[in-house]
C-alpha cells in the first residue's frame, strides 16, 4: 500500500487491525509511525516519493522499492514487529525502542525492509529510507538499544546479526525522534522503526 494514497490513519489502522487481530488502539499506533514516517519522507520536497507499508506482515519498503523479501523474512518481520508491539504494551508505552521517557503515546513499531545492499551503518539506512535530507539539519546518534531480558524481541533478535540501534531528528519537525534497530538476516537487511517526542 503506497502511503502517498492514504488519505487517513483509519485507512491504514483498519487493515492492519483485520490482518494481525489488534485492537484499534495498537493498530492506530502502528499506523501512525508508517504515516509520519511517510510525511518525513516528503517533508523537504512535496515531490519525493514515500515508502510503501504492508499491513499485513507491518513492513515498510523503502521508497526505491526493493523486491520483497523471502516468505520467510516477511513472517520473521511480522512476528519481531508484533513481538515489539506486545512489549511496548507490557512496558506500559507504545514503542519499544522510544521506551517510556517519550511523551506521546500515538506511535507504534513496525519492522523494515530495506534489502540486499549493505545497510551497516545509519546514514546508509537514512539515504534508503529517504530520509537524508530531513536529518541534515538535525542529529544523528547511537541509542543503545537493549531488548528487556527475557521479552520477545530479545528472543527473535538472536535471529539478526551485526545489528546496531539509533536515533535520528531533526530541528524541522520539532521534538519527533525517529529510532530505528537495524541488523542482516538471511537474504539482506531488517529492523524496527519507532517514533518518540520530546519537547
Amino acid at each position: 500500500m503506497l502511503l502517498s494514497a492514504v488519505h487517513n490513519r483509519n485507512d491504514l489502522a483498519r487493515p492492519v487491525a483485520d490482518a494481525n487481530d489488534l485492537d484499534h488502539a495498537s493498530a492506530a499506533a502502528i499506523a501512525s509511525t508508517a504515516l509520519m514516517i511517510g510525511e518525513i519522507q516528503s517533508f523537504v520536497d512535496d515531490s519525493s516519493p514515500r515508502s510503501s507499508f504492508d499491513p499485513t506482515c507491518l513492513i515498510l519498503y523503502p521508497p526505491s522499492g526493493p523486491s520483497p523479501p523471502a516468505e520467510s523474512v516477511q513472517q520473521y518481520l511480522r512476528r519481531l514487529a508484533r513481538a515489539a508491539q506486545a512489549d511496548a504494551a507490557d512496558m506500559a508505552c507504545s514503542s519499544i525502542l522510544a521506551g517510556q521517557g517519550s511523551e506521546s503515546d500515538d506511535t507504534g513499531d513496525i519492522a523494515l525492509w530495506l534489502g540486499s545492499k549493505d545497510h551497516a551503518s545509519a546514514n546508509v539506512v537514512l539515504e534508503t529510507l529517504g530520509l537524508s535530507e530531513w536529518v541534515a539539519s538535525g542529529e544523528v546518534a547511537g541509542s543503545n538499544f537493549v531488548a528487556p531480558r527475557e521479552s520477545r524481541v530479545e528472543k527473535l533478535l538472536g535471529e539478526m546479526e551485526e545489528s546496531f540501534s539509533f536515533r535520528a531528528s531533526a530541528s524541522m519537525t520539532g521534538g519527533i525522534v525517529l529510532f530505528f534497530l537495524i541488523g542482516r538476516v538471511s537474504g539482506g537487511w531488517v529492523g524496527l522503526a519507532g517514533i518518540g517526542t520530546w519537547t
